[in-house]
């Protein structure tokens, strides 16, 4: 991808004069960046020329409390910026900077009123190739009332399709849901889920699960990941039974499924309060017949098939959220409660390329399956539960079935 570059024509015409400017006038908008930058010269504002401020490859402005980086496009030799633990909101000076490879912006939080491409400068700086450390958070009020979820109605004829996206862990506080959901489903004459997890062999998928999960080549997960991520990996995992002998022989993959149960453990959510068992087991005390839009299998096969850089990456990224896990799970409970679709949808769009390729690939084989039941002629009602992701966003299974022709309604259109 071309870089895109926004330089001021007075950088390019006066740099070589080395001009004093004035306290006056100044380079930034914000004094917090300011201070930041007299620290870093050891000179006062007034003594600060362009040749200084040009000099300055790396600056550490963490924690300073900075709200504006307008100005930043002056220090045209940057190559690395921390600013993390600041409250910025508007990343696109950055962009001006051709020389930048790497920005540290720390914890970024997802809120109720955020513009929808807050974070639209970041994603482009990252699609050319800069190396952008950031940790996603959310953070959202306590949801009041039953439970939003994420609804739709699809009818084609006598047909008619519920989607509904669900987080697969929870506690009693996910219920009750809107009454138009329960509604719905009294009205099923079948569930659809992902994967009908009562109906796997425990043995059988183990199996499944280990012929992937460790190497074969004689390769270490060691040989793979920074020393200090291995070692808090296997700190973590001890308490499973799991020694670093045994630790060291799975892929990265399967490693972050493992740290991930081990921080749902000590958290109060458990996967029986999750919405997919909550309807599997209704739908057992109904009689209703429930079908599997995907394979055991092809889950495995789409956790495992990832490039190994990106396995790595997401296991750091685990092991370094570890703190936060049971909070970050709170919120994104929070925002399901609330059913702030777009929210979701800008979730998924920050996902990696790889990730984005995945969900998009089963949420087209996924669609197929759905568009067959609006294909049956029985009047049938079908009520399908998959994440919460898989409604939200470009290539999810609401966008598709919406290019095909469908009308898909939220909700408030019932």
């Amino acid at each position: 991808m071309l870089r895109k570059t926004i330089i001021l024509g007075s950088l390019l015409i006066f740099t070589a004069c080395s001009a004093k400017v004035s306290h006056d006038e100044g380079y930034f908008q914000g004094e917090e960046l300011e201070r930041i930058v007299n620290e870093e010269l050891g000179k006062d504002s007034e003594e600060i020329t362009e040749e200084d401020l040009a000099r300055i490859e790396t600056l550490d402005a963490s924690g300073a409390e900075i709200k504006t980086i307008n100005g930043i496009e002056s220090l045209s030799s940057l190559e690395q910026v921390n600013l993390s633990g600041n409250d910025i909101d508007d990343y696109s000076p950055l962009q001006s900077l051709e020389q930048l490879s790497e920005i540290n912006v720390g914890d970024l939080y997802f809120t109720e009123d955020m513009e929808p491409n807050q974070w639209k400068a970041l994603e482009e700086l990252e699609d050319e190739g800069i190396e952008i450390h950031a940790r996603t958070r959310l953070s959202f009020d306590e949801h009041e009332g039953p439970s939003e979820g994420v609804f739709y109605r699809v009818q084609e004829g006598d047909q008619t399709i519920y989607l509904f996206g669900s987080v697969h862990v929870g506690d009693e506080g996910l219920y009750p849901l809107q009454e138009e959901i329960d509604e719905a489903f009294q009205q099923a004459d079948y569930l659809a889920v992902e994967v009908d997890i009562n109906e796997i062999d425990e043995m059988e998928a183990q199996q499944i699960m280990m012929q992937q999960a460790m190497y074969t080549d004689g390769t270490s997960l060691s040989d793979v990941i920074e020393e200090d991520v291995f070692q808090e990996t296997v700190n973590q995992l001890s308490g499973m039974g799991v020694n670093e002998m045994m630790v060291d022989q799975f892929k990265p993959w399967f490693v972050s499924m493992m740290l991930s149960e081990v921080a749902l453990a000590n958290t109060e959510y458990t996967g029986d309060d999750g919405i997919d068992l909550h309807f599997l087991d209704r739908a057992a005390k109904k009689d209703l017949p429930i079908i599997s839009l995907e394979s055991l299998e092809s889950q495995i096969e789409s956790m495992s098939s990832a490039p190994e850089e990106n396995q790595v990456e997401a296991l750091e990224d685990m092991v370094n959220s570890l703190d936060i896990y049971e909070e970050e799970l709170t919120q994104l409970i929070r925002l399901w409660q609330s059913g702030n679709v777009d929210v979701f949808a800008q979730l998924r769009e920050m996902d990696s390329d790889i990730e984005q390729l995945d969900m998009d690939e089963r949420d087209l084989a996924m669609t197929e399956k759905i568009e067959g039941f609006l294909s049956e002629d029985d009047g049938g009602t079908y009520f399908v539960v998959v994440g919460a992701l898989h409604l939200a966003g470009e290539g999810s299974i609401v966008d598709l079935l919406d290019d095909r022709g469908y009308t898909v309604e939220s909700v408030d259109d019932f």
